[in-house]
Order: C-alpha cells, then sequence, then structure tokens
C-alpha cells in the first residue's frame, strides 16, 4: 500500500511540474524583458532545466514501482483464477473448452493489466496537469478561461456513448480470442488425426474465419477509440483561435498584459494533451472493463460444494460398504446409479464389467468423491466417507485410467507425481522396475531423464500405460482403481504389466473396471452392471455357469477372437 501512495504523490509532483510553463513565460514577459532583469534571466531557464531533470526522475521512479505493482496484481489475479478454476464442479469443465479458459487466464487478466498502468500512471498525473492549468488560465483571466473552456462538455456524451460501443467490441473480441485459443489447442492436440483425415484445409478454413472475425471488430474497436482525438484537437484549436483574437485584441489596446496573454495562451494549448489522454483513458477503461467482466464472470462462480470432514482416515483396516447408493450428475436428468448395495473387504479384488454407460467409471468415482452420492451412503471401516478430510480419503486411494494423462516432463518425475515429496530415487526406481518400465527406458539413450513431450506424445499407448501404472505403484494406497489399465498394452507388455499387478493387487483393495473379460478371470468377486444397477455378482467360473449377461459378454468375445483368428492371413502363405 505505501507503494500505492509513493506513486500517487509522484503523479501530484509531476503534474505540478508539467505546469511550471506557464508563470515562468509570464514572469519572463511581464517582469524580465520590461526590467532587463539579467539575472533572473539566468535563473528562470535553469531553474526550468533542474525541474524538468526532477520531473524525468520521478516519472521514471513512477514507472518503475507502478508497473511493478500492475504486474504482481496480474501474477496474482491468474493465480487466484487458476486456483479457483480447480475448485469448480466436474460439470464446469464439460461445459468450457480448455482453450477459452486458457484466454481468460492469459487475454483477459493481460488486458486488466494495462488498465490498472494506465489508471496509476496516466489518469491520476494529467489530471493534475489539468486541475494546475485550469487553476492558471482561471488565475491569468476567468472570463478567458469559461469561453475557451464550455466547448468541451460538449464531448461528454460522444465519448461515454463512444467507451459503450468499445466495451461492446472488446468483450465480443475476448470471446473471438477464446475461440481462436480453442481451435489452436484441440488443432495442434489431435495433429494425428487432422493429418491422417486430410483435415488441414477445414482446420485452417476454422481458424481464419475466427481470426477475420477479431480483425473486424478490432478494426471497428480502434475506429472509435481514434475518434476522440481530432474531435478534441478541433475544438481545442477552435477555442484557442477564438482567445487569441479576442485576447490579442485587449492585448493591442492595452486592457491587459504581453506575458499574461502568451501564459494564457499556452496554458490552454497545454491543456489539450491531458484533456486528449483523459477522454481516451475513459474510454480505453470501458474496453478494459470487458475482460475484467469476463474474469469476475469466472470468479463469481460459486466453488464445488464438497463438504469436507474433519477426521483423518489413519489406516483403512475392514472394508468399503457401499449402501443404497444413487446418483445422478447434476447437468442431467437420468439415474446413473441405482440401489447400489455392495461390501468389499480388504484386499479383496473386484472386478467391474458391463457395456459403456452402465456406471462402472462413476462407481469408482465416488470413493474419491469427486461427486457426492445423490442418496445413500459410503462408507470405509465403518465411517462416512464424507467425514474425512478430502486429502487423508484421497491419499489413501490410486488411480490408473484408460486415458493415461502425461505431464511435459521426464518419465522419472512422471513417475514420482504418484507420491509428491515423500519418494527416493530408488522408490520411483523400483515402482518403474514393478510396472516394466525399464523395459523400454533401458533403450532410450537419455533413459529415466527423457523429457516425454506434451501429453506423453513420444510415447506409444503401452509405454505411457506403464508409466502410469509405476505412478500408481509409488504411491502405495491401501485401495487401488484400475480403469482400463491395461487397454493400451499389446499381447507382451499386457503380460509383463499384468504380472505386475496381480503382485500389487494380492495386498490390496483393488477395484479393476475392464471390457477384455480375459483379464479379470481371477478376480475374487466380479461384478456385472447394467442400467446404473449390480445384476450380477460371482466369480468367473459362476458367472459362465448362470447364462446370464456375463456369459453373453464372454460369448460375444470369444466369438469375435474367433472370427478374427479366421481371418488373419496365414503367415507362410503370405
Amino acid at each position: 500500500m505505501s507503494k500505492l501512495y509513493l506513486v500517487i504523490f509522484f503523479s501530484i509532483i509531476v503534474g505540478i511540474i508539467a505546469t511550471s510553463p506557464v508563470p515562468i513565460i509570464q514572469k519572463t514577459f511581464d517582469s524580465i524583458f520590461t526590467e532587463k532583469d539579467y539575472f533572473m534571466l539566468k535563473v528562470i531557464p535553469l531553474a526550468l532545466v533542474a525541474l524538468y531533470f526532477l520531473k524525468a526522475v520521478l516519472m521514471y521512479a513512477q514507472n518503475l514501482i507502478m508497473f511493478g505493482i500492475s504486474w504482481e496484481l496480474v501474477v496474482q489475479f491468474r493465480e487466484k483464477l487458476f486456483a479457483h478454476i480447480h475448485r469448480l464442479p466436474f460439470g464446469f469443465f464439460e461445459e468450457n473448452e480448455t482453450g477459452k479458459l486458457i484466454s481468460r487466464i492469459n487475454n483477459d487478466v493481460a488486458i486488466m493489466q494495462s488498465t490498472i498502468t494506465r489508471l496509476l500512471k496516466e489518469f491520476l498525473q494529467n489530471s493534475v496537469t489539468l486541475t494546475g492549468l485550469m487553476i492558471w488560465v482561471f488565475y491569468l483571466k476567468w472570463d478567458w478561461a469559461l469561453m475557451a473552456l464550455i466547448v468541451f462538455p460538449v464531448m461528454i456524451f460522444p465519448v461515454s456513448n463512444i467507451g459503450r460501443k468499445l466495451k461492446k467490441f472488446s468483450h465480443k473480441g475476448q470471446e473471438i480470442l477464446g475461440n481462436i485459443n480453442a481451435t489452436v489447442l484441440e488443432s495442434f492436440s489431435g495433429v494425428k488425426i487432422v493429418r491422417a483425415f486430410g483435415l488441414e484445409p477445414r482446420e485452417l478454413k476454422k481458424f481464419q474465419r475466427h481470426n477475420d472475425d477479431y480483425l473486424k471488430v478490432m478494426k471497428k474497436n480502434v475506429k472509435y477509440v481514434e475518434m476522440t482525438s481530432p474531435f478534441l484537437e478541433v475544438l481545442g484549436v477552435a477555442s484557442s483561435a477564438f482567445i487569441l483574437w479576442y485576447g490579442g485584441s485587449q492585448v493591442l489596446s492595452g486592457e491587459i498584459s504581453q506575458g499574461t496573454f502568451l501564459a494564457f495562451i499556452v496554458a490552454l494549448f497545454m491543456m489539450y494533451t491531458p484533456i486528449r489522454v483523459l477522454f481516451k483513458i475513459i474510454a480505453s477503461i470501458q474496453t478494459s472493463l470487458a475482460g475484467a467482466e469476463r474474469v469476475f464472470e469466472i470468479l463469481d462462480l460459486p466453488e464445488e460444494k464438497v463438504r469436507e470432514g474433519q477426521k483423518e482416515l489413519i489406516d483403512f483396516k475392514g472394508k468399503i460398504e457401499f449402501q443404497d447408493v444413487c446418483f445422478r450428475y447434476p447437468s442431467r436428468s437420468k439415474t446413473v446409479l441405482d440401489k447400489i448395495n455392495l461390501t468389499v473387504n480388504k484386499s479383496e479384488v473386484i472386478a467391474i464389467v458391463g457395456m459403456s454407460g452402465a456406471g462402472k467409471t462413476t462407481l469408482v468415482d465416488l470413493l474419491f468423491r469427486f461427486f457426492d452420492v445423490t442418496s445413500g451412503k459410503i462408507l470405509i471401516d465403518g465411517e462416512d466417507i464424507q467425514n474425512f478430510r478430502l486429502s487423508s480419503l484421497r491419499s489413501h486411494l490410486a488411480l490408473v485410467t484408460q486415458e493415461t494423462f502425461l505431464f511435459n516432463d521426464t518419465i522419472f518425475n512422471n513417475i514420482a507425481f504418484g507420491k509428491e515429496g515423500d519418494s527416493t530415487r530408488e522408490e520411483i526406481l523400483g515402482a518403474a522396475k514393478a510396472a516394466h518400465v525399464d523395459y523400454f527406458v533401458e533403450n532410450i539413450d537419455e533413459g529415466y531423464e527423457t523429457l516425454i513431450g506434451e501429453r506423453g506424445v513420444k510415447l506409444s499407448g503401452g509405454q505411457k500405460q506403464r508409466i502410469a501404472i509405476a505412478r500408481a505403484i509409488l504411491r502405495n494406497a491401501p485401495i487401488l482403481i484400475l480403469d482400463e489399465a491395461t487397454s493400451a498394452l499389446d499381447s507382451e507388455s499386457e503380460k509383463l504389466v499384468q504380472d505386475a499387478l496381480h503382485n500389487l493387487m494380492e495386498h490390496r483393495t483393488s477395484f479393476v473396471i475392464a471390457h477384455r473379460l480375459s483379464t479379470i478371470k481371477h478376480a475374487n468377486r466380479i461384478l456385472v452392471m447394467d442400467d446404473g444397477k449390480i445384476v450380477e455378482s460371482g466369480t468367473h467360473q459362476s458367472l459362465l455357469a448362470s447364462s446370464g449377461l456375463y456369459q453373453k459378454y464372454y460369448n460375444m468375445q470369444f466369438i469375435d477372437l474367433e472370427d478374427q483368428n479366421r481371418v488373419r492371413p496365414d503367415k507362410d502363405a503370405v
């Protein structure tokens, strides 16, 4: 806060110094030239140089402080916006494109920074200068001042109207920038598909459309921004010309001194610059308000309403229970889970199968409290999971999903993220070995220090999946969630990882979601889900014997496998 006060103080001093030529001109012509005061003729130029040197120093110091404050605010806003978005409900991410959110954090906040800079520096400084000059012109000749300044209120209505238009254009421009960011992110992320299907012309046309829309909006924006300066200049020159004629007549008739006349004219011309700048700032503030509105649209959104418990989940000892659990996504009307009753004992391996949309992933997501149950309860060791602190609950869970997400970092660090800050190098390498990551890392020149690119683009699907499994192994959580964890593996990799997962799951309570039924034969229990309900439960053998849905799924996969083998070409014939 003290820095802000310092900027205000410097602005006042700079503004006062900017008005100093007016009294100096009057003194020079009315006293020095008339009285032939050679001493003051030497002192005044030196004083003028000294004053403007002080002004330059203060302006430099003011700029350093002011730009520092504005960029600090930008950093704080970006961090606040980023953190707030992370606390918004999952439904928010379903409805908003990532590229548009990036635009909010980068472009909209940057526009706010330019407003803060101009408001602290130019608006305050020019306001002080204008006020000082107005005091001087009224002091020199108040009737001339009224005649000269009466034209400027004419500008208030058109400038306010221009400001409203600029706000509208800026809002539209920021929306289009969001569309541009979304298009670029989507196109580059899916570059392989774009090239494979020859979609480059389509993507370019889409980008050009957004770019052309942005150009049109910015041209309109510039047209209105630059409209104020020429209009003000014409009005300023017209009023000055009138005073030049009217005041000049009074000088010739001896009613007023030459020094007063020249000082007034100089002050009047000097007033044009701060007036022009202030009107332009008022207009451009409307532009920045559009960016601020878009930022606060996000900041004002209510955060995810997750009831944070106070208890610590120290150790998982007994069982997990789903009691009459029902769930419906807030943005949808259909019930996803209906009256789920399930008890899972410690170290038990539970496989969950079913058609897409049956509710398999939603069931395990509720364990992490990504969403809370609509009705019913989920208990761990007899305690409702809503009574545990989120960080404590999630520290006992490890997740490997079908859509493997890796960071643009080294292989080593991507595994280390599984247990941030608490792992030794030996533990990380041990997890990598257990997931057979070392199987392919040995053939890479930089080994575990290899940068894998955005979302692991430099790795194969199987390699990425093994890194994700190593991350889960390192976490060493007692409850393991495997959501299609081996779906991206080839046959050789799948065998290696299945062996590692089998050893890992021996001492952990595991939920295994799988479509390939061959991977879950050894589960303690297999749950068959259909339309949000558990319709079958048992071992692999008992479910096959029951002639239910599981047998149907198994037969479908067995027939598909036979068909694939039947149409596979004979190697010798080829």
